[in-house]
């Protein structure tokens, strides 16, 4: 965020949430998310609230490890998927509409 009020807070939250995506981590995931004030006015625009960006970070994330372990991205993401019978929030909601992993094995 700039000098100025913005919605910086709203999307560190956001971001937070998205980061995860469609992933299981099995407990062992933590995010924490920091902000800067400048001394430049706020010139931001609000569009995705911050979901492109966790995305982004998670496939990032995905990437490296795939890397790390000498595997293809394609065999992290299968293997840490969630599916519809997985896909619980982090307040252990269901999902009940979830439907990436559906998705991605009709785009695989």
């Amino acid at each position: 965020g700039g000098c100025t009020h913005d919605f910086s807070g709203f999307l560190f939250l956001e971001y937070a949430e998205a980061v995860p995506s469609v992933y299981g981590w099995g407990g062992n995931f933590c995010i924490d998310v920091h902000g800067m004030k400048l001394n430049l006015p706020t010139n931001t625009a609000v569009r995705s609230f911050g979901n492109p960006q966790g995305m982004f970070t998670t496939e990032t994330i995905i990437e490296d490890v795939a890397s790390a372990l000498g595997k293809t991205a394609e065999e992290i993401r299968e293997r840490n998927l969630l599916t519809k019978s997985t896909a619980v929030t982090p307040w252990k909601q269901t999902m009940d509409f979830f439907n990436a992993d559906m998705l991605y094995q009709k785009v695989k």
